[in-house]
């Protein structure tokens, strides 16, 4: 069975569609959700932190502006469980290159992934040598993925964004983006 972990920040609205595709899931019997507005906002981390609290060994998680084929993905994933399943659309299956670090791949986690709760504690690494930084707060899902040291199963799926009130939330939008995109993955690849 599946734990799904959801968290969500300024985007309420959308929780009721993710939940809708998620308990079509005969495969999910457990959805843990942590609202970043409420208390500290741990952004991305706060992910990996809820996971841990998972009663299932296999997570499920996406972000709070989309709705995923979570049961292609999940069929990929049972095709090989040694390696994260993401999905992604077709874009960015054309530019796997760009994601791709030697033996290590950044993986596309907010947009429907699968892994196993056993390896959040590579984050541990992380932590250890940085901190709980705001750098890893924002980068977490990029220093995981580049973490676990192997090759993700990026399967292309339909993914519908949801609307958005204010798109300027997004981690994505904001100023100093890419500078704690390209410190997170220096970071996470010079980690052993």
């Amino acid at each position: 069975m599946v734990t799904a972990v959801l968290i969500q920040w300024k985007r309420q609205q959308n929780l009721p569609r993710i939940i809708e595709s998620i308990i079509k899931c005969p495969f999910i019997d457990e959805i843990l959700i942590r609202d970043n507005s409420e208390g500290e906002n741990l952004k991305c981390y706060g992910r990996y932190q809820l996971a841990k609290k998972a009663k299932n060994d296999i997570i499920y998680t996406q972000d709070d502006d989309c709705v995923v084929d979570i049961d292609k993905i999940y069929t990929e994933f049972l095709k090989d469980t040694t390696r994260m399943a993401t999905g992604t659309i077709q874009g960015f299956v054309d530019v796997v290159d760009d994601f791709t670090y030697g033996d290590k791949q950044l993986g596309l986690v907010g947009w429907g992934a699968f892994f196993k709760k056993d390896w959040i504690k590579v984050l541990d690494r992380y932590i250890d040598k940085h901190g709980k930084d705001e750098c890893f707060y924002r980068e977490a899902d990029r220093i995981f993925s580049i973490l676990l040291g192997k090759h993700h199963n990026l399967v292309r799926t339909e993914i519908e964004l949801l609307e958005d009130e204010d798109k300027s939330i997004a981690l994505c939008e904001h100023p100093d983006h890419l500078k704690f995109k390209k410190l997170a993955i220096e970071r996470a690849l010079k980690l052993k």
